[in-house]
Formats: C-alpha cells, sequence, structure tokens
C-alpha cells in the first residue's frame, strides 16, 4: 500500500476530520482495463463537482487497487504519475494504491481495509463520519468494513449493489448525495 506523497504530520489525539473516499478507474477516470498509457486516460466530465466538496471541509483521497503492476502490465511509476494528476489537478490529498495481486491475500488490497485505516491515521480521519465512492462492489464492502457509507457510481461496470448507501449515475450525483447527507 503506498501514498504517492511523504506522509503528512501525524494528528495526534485528533480524528474527527471527514473525507470521501474515491476509486480510481470507473469513478474518477475511465476505466480502460488496465490503464497502463496516458492515450487511454479520460477523466469523467463531471469531476469538477469535486469541488463542492472540497469547499465543505471534506478530504479527497484516492484509493485504488492496481494489480496489473504485479501482473507485469502497468509500471509501477505510471500508477503514481496519474494519481499524482489527481492530487495536483483535482485537489486530493493523497492517492493510495494497492500493487499486489489478488492471489496474494494483503491486507490493503480492496474490500480489505488496510488503505483506509492507514489514511484515516495519517489525515485525522473519523472513518464513521466518510464515504466510499466506486464503481464496484468491493468498494461497497470496504466502506462497510470500516463504518462509511458506499455511493456505488454507475460510470463503471456494475448496476447495483445491496452494500450501496446510495446509488448514483455518476459523481455530480454522488456528490449531491453527500452534502445533503451532512
Amino acid at each position: 500500500m503506498t501514498g504517492n506523497q511523504a506522509p503528512p504530520a501525524r494528528v495526534e489525539g485528533r480524528r474527527d476530520r471527514r473525507a470521501v473516499f474515491f476509486d480510481r478507474d470507473g469513478t474518477l477516470c475511465e476505466d480502460a482495463d488496465y490503464l497502463n498509457r496516458w492515450e487511454d486516460f479520460k477523466v469523467l466530465p463531471d469531476i469538477a463537482s469535486l469541488k463542492l466538496l472540497r469547499d465543505k471541509h471534506f478530504k479527497l483521497i484516492g484509493i485504488t487497487n492496481q494489480s496489473g503492476i504485479a501482473r507485469g502490465i502497468i509500471k509501477e511509476e505510471f500508477v503514481r504519475e496519474v494519481n499524482r494528476y489527481f492530487i495536483d489537478a483535482q485537489g486530493f490529498e493523497d492517492f493510495y494504491y494497492c500493487p499486489h495481486h489478488q492471489d496474494e491475500h494483503c491486507a490493503c488490497r480492496k474490500p480489505e481495509p488496510g488503505m483506509l485505516l492507514r489514511a484515516g491515521v495519517e489525515h485525522g480521519v473519523d472513518l464513521t463520519r466518510s464515504y466510499v465512492v466506486g464503481d464496484k462492489e468491493a468498494d461497497m464492502l470496504l466502506a462497510k468494513a470500516v463504518g462509511a457509507k458506499g455511493v456505488l457510481v454507475l460510470t463503471g461496470k456494475q448496476s447495483g449493489s445491496p452494500n450501496a448507501a446510495f446509488v448514483a449515475r455518476g459523481l455530480a450525483e454522488a456528490v449531491k448525495y453527500i452534502l445533503s447527507d451532512i
């Protein structure tokens, strides 16, 4: 499990901040089925709506499984560069990724909570007051595992989830739900 930035100063005793954790492929950008070149990188059109969350002091943090690294399909440096785009251009606080293959059964591969637990500590986030937005059941199970609310976006391949608190057509509708829920 790897973040793209140096760890922020630890927030001792404070874990009251809210965050929205976003999956990457199929949620923030089109799912290119192992995104491994810039020519296939396409940010979803309603990503500008995330500014509304920042305006309400939510931390935006990315979380993504990238088994293509372990499979030799994607270079880890390229994953870092794409994740860095969301930090630099979209105002994300941090972006975590799991480079492991699912057969490795690591603690950071979604739906396991490793990335969220680490982010919660490093960013002083109360996970039970936070949200996970993603396009797969693993994202919804991740939210459930830490007591967050899961928001399934229909911009990927999945059409529903019994574990989602809300199902949104896209990012703008997910943002609207989160802001109405606070």
